[in-house]
């Protein structure tokens, strides 16, 4: 074993799980390789050293943070061939290279940057930042002190897009994918509305809204401040859940509760509430209500 100090990168092909039951087996698993073989291909051609591959992502590291930038701006610009995205995340520190794969904070760091980019985006930590050349690091967009899971302190991570990339990319799969004809209703008939400026929008149970300032969200908000992809609305089996995907955060006030910011972050929701990209509700100008309609009320016992 030996101990070096490297730029690691994690790539992760993005809803591969779901493109298995939207495809099939066998359409996935050739879609896939074939992406696996482009990153591996990217990565050795900037000069990264591929360590493993576990499931569906892959892990290389690099002595040249530049090249690892490089690299990473080629991986996130997605194929044509696969129309599969990846999202990344980028980290730097020491390593220990054993013969059965690298070790150390560092790959713990990477794998949870990886984990809260955006399908088509790279997670960069501030320290790997801080060794970009200036053109390089005038790429970035600061996303501040991000929660990571798992890891006890906060971690100042910046985005990064390809200068290429559409505005917004998202795989999208068929709207018959993983329904059946036993599942096609839910049982409690829940769906999710919607509610800014006198527009509504609704989703039922299972399904999703994607909020953001991309002509390619299910809910568009026209504010400069708002995200292109700012954030997904996702019902489960009636349970409502919010992630946070965007560069400035998401403020959400639950009827009952209290205010909170999300910062590339996942919450489980009440049945109603207020959610405010970027600002906090008092100063919102992009307020959005949302609400739960169809859920059985509980009768109360009398006495």
């Amino acid at each position: 074993m030996s101990t070096t100090f490297a730029t690691l990168v994690i790539a992760d092909i993005s809803g591969s799980t779901p493109l298995y039951k939207a495809v099939g087996d066998a359409e996935a698993q050739r879609l896939i390789q074939l992406e696996l073989d482009r990153l591996r291909r990217v990565l050795f051609e900037h000069g990264g050293v591929q360590v493993g591959q576990k499931g569906d992502d892959v892990l290389s590291y690099f002595k040249d943070a530049d090249a690892a930038i490089n690299a990473v701006l080629t991986l996130i610009e997605g194929s044509p061939e696969t129309s599969l995205s990846v999202h990344v995340g980028v980290h730097c520190g020491p390593i220990v290279i054993a013969e059965k794969g690298v070790y150390g904070e560092a790959v713990n760091v990477t794998a949870r940057l990886a984990s809260v980019a955006n399908p088509g985006e790279a997670c960069v930590s501030d320290e790997a930042a801080a060794l970009l050349h200036n053109g390089a690091r005038q790429m970035l967009t600061p996303l501040g002190q991000l929660n990571l899971k798992g890891l006890t302190e906060q971690f100042a991570a910046h985005s990064l897009i390809s200068p290429t990339a559409n505005s917004f990319t998202q795989t999208r799969l068929p709207q018959s994918y993983g329904r059946t004809e036993d599942n096609l209703a839910a049982p409690e008939h829940l769906t999710l509305v919607l509610r800014h400026e006198g527009q509504s929008w609704s989703c039922p149970d299972n399904g999703e809204l994607t909020v953001g300032r991309s002509p390619g969200c299910d809910v568009v908000l026209s504010q400069p401040w708002v995200s292109r992809l700012h954030m997904v609305i996702t019902m489960k089996d009636g349970r409502l859940i919010l992630s946070d995907r965007s560069t400035s955060g998401t403020y959400v006030k639950s009827e009952g509760g209290r205010e909170i910011q999300l910062k590339r972050e996942t919450v489980m929701l009440a049945d109603s509430g207020l959610i405010s990209p970027t600002l906090p509700l008092e100063h919102s100008e992009a307020c959005l209500e949302f609400e739960i309609l169809g859920r059985r009320q509980v009768p109360q016992n009398v006495a």
